[in-house]
């Protein structure tokens, strides 16, 4: 199974909600029925310690992976704007102002069947965010 390479993007003034249908080995829809979610940010890959976004499954709209559709592989990503603005860089710490800040994820499912645990990865980029809400 090959990994998709997903860019994903957000701002610090915003909550990031960002929905995926996730395919199986064959293209369809990967069923996540009896699965586990868990979604990590780090500045790079195989950074030491903590992440510094940690998600996990949850069953409304709040911080975390909501399966919306188990049968379809449907789910929802949300970071709340409060985590977004804490990462490190940004407008204060980051090489340039207004600048974006780059960072990586991935996105693993524990199955239980035999099958490659990584649903996606790729960079995710944070942008300043100009308006204030």
């Amino acid at each position: 199974m090959d990994i998709p390479n997903v860019p994903l993007t957000a701002a610090r003034n915003l909550d990031l909600r960002e929905e995926y249908g996730l395919l199986d080995e064959d293209d369809g829809p990967l069923d996540l029925t009896s699965c586990t979610l868990k979604m990590e940010v780090r500045q790079y890959g195989a950074q030491p310690g903590l992440a510094l976004i940690s998600l996990s499954e949850v069953t409304d709209d709040s911080q975390g992976i909501r399966v919306l559709d188990a049968a379809a592989g449907h789910i929802r990503i949300v970071i709340a704007k409060a985590t977004l603005a804490a990462l490190p860089g940004g407008p204060v710490g980051g090489t340039e102002p207004n600048q974006p800040d780059t960072f990586v994820y991935d996105l693993v499912i524990d199955r239980p069947t035999p099958a490659e645990p990584l649903a996606m990865a790729g960079t995710f980029i944070v942008s300043p965010g100009v308006t204030v809400l």
